[in-house]
């Protein structure tokens, strides 16, 4: 008894388990034979909004209107990095930044969703400024907005996308380890509706107190299992032992992903979403050697809450400045591009990086910008029919002109895609039937187009 006590001890203060639990769990051990091969989605959430008029640019006469509306905050124009090709009717630049991804993009495996956003349905500036347009719930506030281009049905139904489609796709089937949240708090698009969820994080250990859980004859590791299979006199005690095996047998599979994994075939930097992306580029082979078909990653990381030092005009600030971010960020993808590529698993991986909300076109009083709407995406990968800006228009960069939704004149753009018509395209490829994604994503049925026609395959 004792032993058993010091255990749980011991238990209770370990780090890295990291495991979220849930109803109706999928079974760890076993998958669908239903989908063919694997692929993995992995989507990145910038928290705080980020500011995407500072990260794609027109080098051409549409700069000066760029210029003279953000004059304190604007790219300098030999900031940015010139991407090949005409876009939107555009020569464009992508901030200089983020120039390790020129390459990826002129090479057809990065795109850009212009303007992109949470929608209701489809809608206008003149709508808004007249007071007709239906807008999403709790427009311009960080938490909701999150939540809501995540699939967030509000609180009757707080799943997200992601989650209900791979339920979708399982069916009555089982997925293995389909949904996993890494280092994040707010997990809405992985959240499905009868699902468990791997919460994990780049510093996973093997270890549970005593417990080696890569070893099964490790005496604290058959302490631990057994405690999993205790059996239970109530249902309410019944679906604990469930969760609590199901998080002991998540768990130990994180310790044998990371035991097993081979160095990445690339050089991440060590910064917070360098290791979150190494982590990806480890875990991914992993899962797909192990029996996965279909899974969806999540993370949120960054903060992008530019109302202030955005350009880093404040360096004692204690704000990390867009650029920095923006840097950090643009590494950690290249290398993953490389490493999974590599790994010849370059077709079978997509990462789709997103953002709440955009920022005003003006600057805030802070040299910095606050908050907006329609911003632009990114989504990388093999299958990505990419090395183009998706959309029928670049906005205005005007202040009060056609595209500007803020009666103010402070440049706000509604999206011209919703988050939903972006992720029809992301589970398609997954292989969510099409007749299936008004079911995922019910908002859908308020537009005549279904998706936005990024993907290949």
């Amino acid at each position: 008894m004792n032993a058993r006590r010091d255990f749980l001890k011991k238990l209770s203060m370990a780090a890295g388990a990291g495991v979220g639990l849930g109803a109706s769990l999928y079974s760890m051990s076993s998958f669908s034979a239903g989908l063919n091969g694997y692929k993995a989605l992995i989507v990145i959430h910038l928290n705080g909004g980020n500011d995407a008029n500072d990260v794609i640019v027109p080098m051409d006469a549409a700069y000066a209107d760029y210029e003279k509306s953000r004059p304190s905050i604007a790219v300098k124009k030999t900031a940015l990095t010139q991407l090949s090709g005409n876009h939107l009717g555009h020569s464009m630049g992508l901030n200089s930044a983020m120039s390790p991804l020129t390459s990826v993009f002129n090479s057809g495996r990065l795109a850009f969703l212009v303007n992109a956003g949470a929608l209701v349905k489809p809608t206008t500036a003149a709508d808004v400024l007249s007071g007709k347009a239906t807008l999403p719930p709790f427009l311009y506030s960080h938490p909701e907005q999150s939540q809501y281009v995540q699939g967030w049905m509000g609180d009757e139904d707080p799943s997200g996308w992601g989650g209900r489609a791979i339920e979708a796709l399982g069916g009555n089937a089982s997925l293995k380890a389909p949904l996993i949240a890494l280092s994040s708090s707010n997990g809405t698009l992985v959240l499905g509706q009868r699902s468990r969820i791997v919460n994990a994080n780049t510093g996973n250990s093997r270890y549970l107190g005593s417990a080696d859980l890569t070893d099964s004859n490790n005496r604290w590791t058959q302490i631990l299992e057994s405690l999993t299979r205790l059996q239970s006199a109530t249902n309410v005690e019944a679906e604990y032992a469930r969760t609590f095996r199901g998080a002991f047998l998540d768990t130990r599979e994180l310790a044998v992903a990371s035991k097993s994994a081979t160095e990445p075939a690339a050089t991440f930097k060590d910064t917070e979403i360098g290791r979150r992306m190494r982590f990806f580029a480890q875990t991914l082979p992993f899962y797909k050697a192990s029996g996965s078909t279909r899974q969806v990653y999540f993370t949120e990381w960054g903060s992008f809450d530019t109302h202030a030092n955005q350009r880093n005009s404040n360096v004692n600030s204690g704000n990390a400045d867009q650029d920095t971010q923006l840097a950090d960020l643009a590494d950690a993808l290249a290398a993953f591009d490389k490493a999974i590529s590599a790994a010849g698993m370059g077709n079978e991986v997509a990462v789709f990086v997103t953002s709440e909300f955009n920022r005003t076109l003006d600057p805030a009083a802070g040299l910095g910008s606050d908050h907006a709407w329609g911003s632009h995406w990114m989504v990388m990968g093999g299958q990505v029919n990419g090395g183009k800006l998706y959309g029928d228009k670049f906005p205005s960069l005007v202040l009060g002109g056609v595209d500007d939704a803020h009666n103010g004149k402070r440049g706000y753009w509604v999206p011209q895609m919703s988050s939903d018509q972006v992720a029809a395209d992301l589970l398609m490829w997954l292989g969510l039937p099409q007749d299936k994604l008004t079911e995922v994503m019910p908002n859908l049925k308020n537009f005549v187009k279904k998706n936005v026609g990024f993907m290949n395959g």
